[in-house]
């Protein structure tokens, strides 16, 4: 990984306590934005569906209620209807072709007797109109179906607001309303022996709410309070079923927080539980999976930093107690340097990482030239050419521009190569080509090292990943190709390895010119 200066590790820790206090604001905002919610009268679910399963109910009763009351009154007018029709041409099929005062006297006697008898209650008067428009009763049948009157107050209270023509001329029905109650009439009119004209008028009581509606009602709000209690019960036992899996979920959520990971979310068949507790098993794989590498990266990091801290205390011992001549002295003294160098670009890394993982580092994009870029990374790896004798080759195309932000992709050059010079191989040959495509361009490095299992190509780029063939004595932090992954990431860029035993790997990736 790369040196950095005392200034870049204090710019580093300048940027990562804003990230801090930033993240820290954000997290108050959410809480002061929380007290400020108001709080559901009813916090449990099981209650609340429970109580809207009851309402839901109610309302369903009240509005079939409703409707059959209204279809109770408009049935019951047209069924009534219907039977004063029908009454009305019982009546009229009675009256003789020449009606004189013996026909009416018949008539009375036995076919009105009998029509009022059979289809109480109801009043049926057949009367006249003499020349002055006044009503003269001939027979007057009461609900019991006796008595003649020729003053009858009833009578007298419908002729008052009955349309006359409409009844008798047109033939329909008409209801009226009188002092002693609402009645639906009928009429018809018939020739007399000297050719006059006679009028039959049917009256039945229009009472919606009689003895029989009412009884019909009683029973029928019995029934609706039974549904209602019945739909309650069943409200509370549907509601504690379909929350019961809440409740599990909640109980086993509480226990994976408390670091219980051999939890295991069920859905009981249902589609959305299901997919929920798919989520669930997901999320807890992954927290599981989160916590060892946490817990591998302490273990490494931590095995990396004292290795540095134990040879510099070591060195500075030496340095400060045995005498030495100057050749000794400066060895002793680059030892020190360059353990201390290997330390700060550890714990760089981890600031790196750390910045990219929680969105604080910041891209600026503009078009690079990636061969300069490419070539000025390789100088610096000059080092190790001297010291280990590591042959550095390149195959890099001038012109090669891409649309990046240059210290990221630089870090991501320096991370492949530093990781290709520790795998290199027994050849200690490391090559870096960075050749223009339709475009963009397209940077490779390669090494001649042990190689990678085609099965752990897709884990290489996972924090702290080491090859299976790879030595604690191999350096760096772990992190190097998983802050590689977020920069390409966040470039849009495609990348990859391709990699054979035996015979090394290739790390890659491609920028866009645009």
């Amino acid at each position: 990984m790369g040196y950095k200066s005392e200034k870049e590790i204090q710019n580093s820790d300048e940027s990562r306590d804003n990230a801090i206090g930033k993240a820290g604001a954000q997290e108050c905002a959410p809480t002061l934005s929380k007290q400020k919610k108001r709080l559901p009268l009813i916090k449990s679910i099981s209650l609340r569906t429970a109580i809207d399963y009851c309402l839901f109910s109610l309302i369903i009763l009240v509005l079939f209620f409703a409707v059959f009351l209204v279809f109770l009154n408009t049935f019951y007018g047209t069924m009534m209807e219907d039977e004063v029709k029908r009454i009305e041409r019982s009546a009229s099929a009675g009256f003789p072709k020449k009606v004189d005062d013996n026909s009416f006297i018949m008539m009375y006697k036995y076919r009105l007797l009998e029509v009022a008898r059979n289809n109480k209650p109801i009043a049926i008067a057949v009367f006249e109109v003499d020349a002055e428009g006044k009503n003269d009763i001939c027979i007057m049948v009461d609900d019991m179906g006796n008595g003649i009157s020729d003053d009858s107050d009833l009578f007298d209270s419908v002729m008052e607001k009955l349309n006359f023509k409409s009844v008798f001329a047109g033939g329909k029905t008409c209801k009226t309303d009188t002092p002693f109650g609402t009645y639906l009439c009928k009429g018809s009119k018939h020739a007399t022996e000297d050719g006059g004209t006679v009028y039959l008028l049917v009256m039945k009581p229009y009472d919606v709410w009689n003895q029989q509606t009412v009884k019909i009602i009683y029973v029928l709000a019995i029934c609706t309070v039974i549904v209602l209690v019945l739909a309650c019960v069943f409200a509370l036992f549907a509601s504690r079923h379909q929350t019961k899996q809440l409740t599990d979920f909640s109980q086993k959520a509480k226990r994976l927080g408390e670091g219980d990971y051999g939890v295991v979310f069920s859905g009981s068949g249902y589609t959305e539980y299901e997919n929920l507790a798919g989520a669930l098993n997901a999320a807890t794989h992954n927290i599981q999976k989160a916590e060892q590498l946490q817990r591998d990266i302490v273990a490494n990091v931590s095995h990396d930093i004292r290795t540095p801290l134990t040879m510099i205390r070591a060195y500075a011992e030496m340095l400060r107690d045995m005498p030495m001549d100057e050749k000794k002295r400066e060895k002793t003294a680059g030892v020190i340097i360059a353990e201390a160098d290997r330390l700060t670009a550890l714990v760089g890394d981890v600031l790196n990482y750390s910045k990219l993982q929680s969105g604080v580092s910041e891209y600026r994009y503009k078009s690079t030239d990636l061969a300069s870029v490419a070539s000025a990374v390789l100088d610096r790896f000059d080092v190790v050419r001297d010291r280990d004798g590591v042959k550095l080759l390149q195959d890099i195309d001038s012109g090669a521009v891409a649309r990046c932000d240059k210290s990221k992709i630089e870090q991501v050059l320096y991370n492949l190569i530093g990781n290709a010079v520790n795998y290199c191989g027994d050849d200690k040959t490391v090559i870096l080509r960075v050749k223009k495509q339709d475009g963009g361009v397209r940077v490779e490095v390669t090494d001649h090292g042990s190689g990678i299992e085609q099965a752990e190509l897709d884990s290489v780029w996972d924090r702290y990943y080491r090859s299976p063939h790879a030595t604690r004595t191999v350096v760096g932090s772990g992190l190097g190709l998983s802050i590689c992954k977020s920069i390409l990431i966040a470039h849009d860029a495609r990348f990859g390895v391709t990699s054979e035993i035996g015979k090394g790997s290739t790390f890659w990736f491609e920028l866009s010119q645009n």
